[in-house]
C-alpha cells in the first residue's frame, strides 16, 4: 500500500482525486492526512508549491520522501511549470527548494490510452451522457442529417476561454506539444461572417462554467442540433491529450474543427477524416478562410454516420472503460512504484 498525502488547490485534478476514480486505488494507494504517514508527497500543480505546507517541507528533511507533480493537464505543464520534458526538477517554496518528480503526459505512460483519453474515465456521466446521444446520431439519415444542417440557427460556435495574450504561443517540437489558446482565440477572432457564434463567459460576460451545477449538461443542451460546425480546439496539442470537446461537437450533431498532427492519437479512434476539419500547419487566417469554404456535403454526411456509429459502439459498450480503467490503474501504480524505487 502506497501512502500518499495530496497536498494544493489543484489537488482534486488528479487521477488519485476524483470519486469515480477512487475505486481502482482502494487496494493500492492509501491517501493520508499529515505530511508524516506519507511515502510520497504529491501536488498537481506546479502553482501549488507558493502554498506548500511548512509541515510538509520539515518532513521532508527529516525522511526525505519523494515529492511528485501528477498532472492531468498539460496547460499547467507548459505555461506555469514551463519545463513539461522533465521528469526531474527543482521547484521553490516559500521554505525552500525541493526536487520534485514530473508525472504528466510527457515523462509517464500514464495518459497513453488504448480506447477512451483519460479525462473520459474522471466521471461517469461523461458515458451516460454520451451513449444516448451518440445511439440517437448514429440512426440518423443522410435525410435527416441535411435537414438538421439546413435548420441549425449558428453556422459556427466557439465555445471556449478568450486567451490572446502570446504567452500561450509555445511549442516544443520535439514532443509535438504546442500551446493553442492565443492560437485558437485568434482563429475565433479572425471568423467574421454571419452565422459565427463566440459563447462563454470570457466572451460575453456572465456566469462562468464553474458557477454552473452541470456545465458539461448545460453546453450540450444549449448546443444540440444549433450549430453546423463546433470548434473542438484544445488548450494544448499533444497526441494524447484529447478531452471532451471533440466528443462534445459529435454529440450535439456538429462537424467538429479540431487541430491534430498526423501522430495525434485522435486518428487511432475510427473517426473518419472527413468527419471532421483538422487546422494542424494552418495560421489563424488560414484556418478561417477554410472554415468559411467548408461545406456539410455528401462525403461529410457519410463519413459523420460512420463516425457517430464508431462512438455508439465506444461509449455504449461498458468493456472499453472497465479495459481503459484497468490500464490506468496499472499505469499510475507503476509510475508511483518507479519513483518510489528510484528515491534514494
Amino acid at each position: 500500500m502506497i501512502k500518499v498525502f495530496k497536498t494544493g488547490r489543484h489537488a482534486h485534478r488528479t487521477p488519485l482525486s476524483y470519486p469515480d476514480l477512487a475505486p481502482l486505488f482502494a487496494d493500492c494507494i492509501q491517501l493520508v492526512d499529515t505530511p508524516a504517514e506519507a511515502d510520497l508527497y504529491m501536488f498537481a500543480h506546479s502553482m501549488d508549491f507558493e502554498t506548500a505546507p511548512r509541515a510538509l517541507i520539515e518532513d521532508w528533511r527529516q525522511r526525505r520522501r519523494p515529492v511528485a507533480i501528477l498532472s492531468e493537464e498539460p496547460f499547467w505543464d507548459t505555461i506555469w511549470g514551463q519545463r513539461p520534458l522533465q521528469r526531474q526538477i527543482r521547484q521553490e517554496t516559500p521554505f525552500g527548494a525541493l526536487p520534485v518528480f514530473q508525472l504528466n503526459h510527457f515523462t509517464t505512460e500514464i495518459y497513453h490510452f488504448e480506447h477512451i483519453p483519460y479525462y473520459l474515465l474522471t466521471e461517469h456521466r461523461f458515458a451516460q451522457v454520451y451513449a444516448p446521444l451518440f445511439q440517437r446520431n448514429a440512426q440518423l439519415r443522410a435525410s435527416e442529417w441535411r435537414a438538421v444542417f439546413a435548420n441549425c440557427p449558428s453556422d459556427l460556435t466557439f465555445m471556449f476561454e478568450r486567451r490572446p495574450e502570446r504567452y500561450h504561443n509555445v511549442e516544443w517540437a520535439e514532443a509535438d506539444l504546442i500551446g493553442l489558446c492565443a492560437w485558437r482565440t485568434d482563429l475565433a477572432e479572425a471568423c467574421t461572417w454571419p452565422g459565427v457564434a463566440r459563447l462563454g463567459q470570457s466572451w460575453q460576460g456572465g456566469q462562468t462554467r464553474f458557477e454552473l451545477d452541470d456545465w458539461h449538461g448545460d453546453k450540450l443542451r444549449q448546443l444540440d442540433q444549433n450549430t453546423r460546425q463546433m470548434g473542438a480546439l484544445e488548450n494544448t496539442h499533444h497526441p494524447d491529450y484529447i478531452t471532451e470537446k471533440i466528443f462534445d461537437a459529435f454529440a450535439i450533431g456538429a462537424q467538429p474543427v479540431y487541430f491534430a498532427s498526423a501522430a495525434h492519437r485522435i486518428h487511432s479512434m475510427g473517426l473518419p477524416t472527413e468527419s471532421w476539419v483538422n487546422l494542424h500547419g494552418q495560421t489563424p487566417d488560414e484556418a478561417a478562410e477554410t472554415l468559411n469554404a467548408t461545406t456539410q456535403d455528401d462525403t461529410f454526411i457519410d463519413a459523420l454516420h460512420d463516425a457517430q456509429s464508431a462512438l455508439a459502439n465506444l461509449f455504449g459498450d461498458p468493456s472499453f472503460a472497465v479495459i481503459e480503467r484497468t490500464r490506468l490503474r496499472s499505469a499510475v501504480l507503476k509510475t508511483l512504484e518507479e519513483v518510489l524505487d528510484s528515491h534514494p
